[in-house]
């Protein structure tokens, strides 16, 4: 308390000096040649942005509510703890719970309360890394240590404030841990139990730091098991943590790069290029064959994360109740956040049942470098989130009217920006949000499954005008899909609030459409309005994964004006895919071009409109159909203005998709409303004649045209009709991508 007194009176004294008005910005600087003695003006800044947060509190506690903002420096500063913000730190308001008329945050109140931002024409980097320092050359002696390595391998004591990390850095970004050469499993296993080739696997010494990578027998995730044991002579290993599934080969039809689906990390013996590296938590030692070395070999500027979330904004939650008090007014502005650690799974107990979808995150975690759990009226501009083993941005629980614009997340382990809202319940309080304007980039990077943006449980938001590319798997979800009867050991099963939902709800039902209707109330992504994105370069590593995807959500949802373009690998089953238990959601003026996929434009699992799509330039002639109707009752969708031009090799413009022997609750497309539809094929004028005859029979596609749409140049993105075109003629609206994307 004397500290926070002497900073309050240093800080008293120089705006006296400088004649502040009492009603001007608190103007605080924190720089990393700054010293503990300082008093904070720009003349004499802070060396820590925690001491210039103690004496803003200081200052606060002495009646001073005047905004504040600290200015960082050029430089790395340094964060070897998380650094919370609650609400002493925030507006002191009363909170005004005005919901937007619209989806977003509407119009947010200014100036921030509190502002951390960087001075303006320096690049300030938040960071977590504690160098690594007093590298030895390693014996060539050294157990397990290849050929290839030996007397190239650099070995340092790990930070004393350290015990385990996962990830490391160098001046170029995040190392590679070593990694061995990937296999598959001899056959299925429980969660725990991995049946290995010989050879594969041993009882290394570092065996407690060691992980298998895991994809465990399904397409659409990863998982990194801790080992607990190894029987070399059996070809039996044991996790000390239960996968998300048993663990076994993946089905036939799923993608991998190398026909493998599972590998070690963090042995000796797969520490065989330059840049991996192996930590001994048993020795307290690191390894490294250095990437970038120094003139005489050694590794420098190697820097280990103390943490796995930078900043956390944390207001008062109330986790079992009603009512949670946000944090208000706090801004992060042209800041860079680095250098965090991805958090491991480590025990059963605090992984089993709080999985979001399936296990891609953990539900009310810190998995991000700048974390709010709690906030509104909160925004973060012009940041930058790079080089870490988790996520960029988080909202956990409570969150509304917060806003991240014009920011860039790249070369991240996990996800970009997740919302994430309280478990099926009553308890509605993450909504109207705005995420603008974003560059999203190489994340997915360790952990596979992670998206670019999630809203999982979080309503009417405004997700618009980002530019996402290079995933491993999926780009922008929209999903709950955690029922209510859902057990506490299932997916998602303990994020359920069972006290909340009568018992009539928890008997499941089918994911048709009326059994979905008395779920939706405990659905809250709804009404989120996903409009003006650009997504390429998508499921690049894993399979079963999408551009747009949305699941197990409540209504309202709208996914227009998008431009999916150039996702060519084949694992993607549809750029646009409404998947389980997925109704009421609008889909509208999107552009597919040159994409590949089971079906190579939108699929639909349940009661959706599909409205004015071009599908355009197919990679393939997908077996599931450009448009896909699968596995449900599809009554009373409408399929309008959509404009579909065939592979060469043709395949079905509308496609009825079963499941494998299902016979019964089957998709019929004579169930829809379908007319006004342009379709057409490069080479075969009849590839249409028996649809129309179908569908006229009952009523559907009567103005339906077989023709060219005779775009302008699709090639280098005109969609626009030139004179002549049968799309004119059905009232089908031109699309502008160079609208969709990021704005200048």
């Amino acid at each position: 308390m004397k500290t926070q007194n002497l900073y309050f009176n240093i800080l008293l004294c120089v705006f006296i000096f400088y004649g502040c008005s009492p009603k001007e910005p608190i103007q605080v600087y924190v720089s990393v040649e700054g010293n503990d003695e300082a008093d904070g003006s720009i003349e004499a800044p802070f060396a820590s942005l925690p001491q210039a947060i103690d004496a803003i509190r200081s200052l606060r506690d002495a009646g001073n509510e005047n905004p504040a903002i600290v200015f960082l420096r050029e430089g790395r500063h340094q964060l070897k703890e998380t650094l919370v913000l609650g609400i002493e730190d925030g507006d002191p308001s009363p909170i005004q719970n005005n919901k937007p008329d619209k989806p977003g945050a509407g119009t947010l109140e200014g100036p921030a309360y509190l502002t951390i931002q960087g001075y303006p024409g320096e690049n300030p980097i938040l960071s977590s890394g504690i160098p690594v320092e007093g590298w030895q050359l390693a014996t060539d002696d050294l157990s397990d240590l290849t050929e290839a390595a030996k007397g190239k391998v650099w070995v340092a004591d790990i930070p004393a404030s350290l015990d385990k990390f996962y990830t490391l850095y160098d001046g170029s970004g995040r190392l590679n841990r070593a990694r061995a050469d990937g296999f598959v499993p001899l056959k299925s296993g429980d969660k725990k139990t991995l049946y290995f080739p010989k050879g594969k696997l041993k009882n290394w010494d570092n065996l407690q730091d060691v992980e298998l990578n895991i994809r465990p027998s399904r397409a659409w995730m990863i998982n990194m098991l801790p080992l607990e044991s190894v029987d070399e002579e059996n070809g039996i290993a044991k996790t000390s943590v239960s996968a998300t599934y048993e663990i076994g080969p993946l089905a036939g039809w799923v993608h991998t790069k190398d026909g493998n689906s599972a590998w070690i990390e963090n042995t000796m013996d797969a520490l065989d290029e330059a840049g991996e590296w192996v930590i001994n938590s048993k020795t307290r030692k690191i390894y490294l064959w250095p990437a970038n070395p120094a003139e005489d070999g050694s590794p420098y500027g190697i820097l280990a994360p103390a943490t796995s979330e930078l900043i956390r904004v944390e207001g008062k939650i109330d986790y079992d109740g009603l009512t949670d008090r946000p944090v208000q007014g706090i801004t992060f502005k042209g800041i860079t956040f680095s250098h965090a650690d991805r958090r491991a799974w480590t025990n059963d107990e605090d992984q089993i049942g709080w999985g979001m979808q399936h296990d891609w995150d953990m539900f009310d975690r810190p998995t991000a470098l700048l974390r709010f759990r709690g906030a509104e009226n909160c925004q973060v501009i012009e940041c930058t989130f790079t080089q870490s083993g988790g996520s960029g941005v988080r909202f956990d629980l409570f969150a509304q009217r917060n806003r991240v614009e014009d920011s860039e997340f790249a070369y991240l382990g996990e996800a970009g920006i997740l919302l994430s809202g309280y478990g099926p319940g009553t308890k509605d309080v993450n909504h109207h949000n705005d995420i603008i304007n974003n560059h999203i980039h190489h994340f997915s990077q360790i952990t596979w499954h992670s998206p670019g943006i999630w809203a999982w449980q979080s309503g009417h938001n405004h997700i618009a005008n980002n530019f996402l590319h290079h995933s491993g798997y999926a780009g922008i979800l929209i999903t709950n899909r955690v029922t209510p009867n859902r057990k506490p050991g299932g997916e998602g099963g303990k994020t359920v609030r069972h006290q909340e939902i009568t018992q009539e709800d928890k008997n499941e039902g089918d994911e048709h459409y009326e059994d979905w209707k008395k779920r939706e109330k405990y659905n809250h992504s709804r009404h989120n309005l996903v409009e003006y994105n650009e997504i390429t370069d998508a499921v690049q590593l894993l399979s079963d994964g999408n551009c747009i995807y949305v699941s197990g959500a409540g209504t309202g949802n709208i996914i227009r004006y998008n431009y999916l373009h150039d996702n060519l690998e084949e694992s993607m089953p549809a750029p646009i895919r409404c998947d389980d238990d997925q109704h009421e959601t609008f889909i509208y003026g999107n552009v597919l071009y040159n994409n590949f996929g089971f079906s190579a434009g939108i699929a639909s699992k349940g009661v959706n409109d599909i409205i004015n799509n071009f599908i355009v330039a197919p990679r393939v002639a997908p077996f599931s159909g450009y448009l896909s109707f699968e596995w449900v009752p599809v009554p009373g969708s409408k399929i309008y203005h959509n404009i579909i031009i065939a592979h060469p090799d043709g395949g079905n413009a509308n496609n009825e998709r079963p499941r494998r022997d299902q016979i019964t609750g089957l998709p019929n497309l004579e169930d829809t409303k379908m007319d006004s539809n342009l379709y057409f094929h490069p080479t075969d004028p009849n590839w249409m004649v028996a649809h129309f005859e179908r569908m006229r029979a009952v009523g559907n596609e009567k103005a339906s045209l077989f023709g060219d749409p005779k775009f302008i140049d699709p090639a280098k993105g005109d969609f626009g009709f030139q004179d002549g075109s049968p799309a004119l003629k059905l009232g089908i609206e031109q699309l502008d991508v160079s609208k969709m994307g990021l704005k200048d």
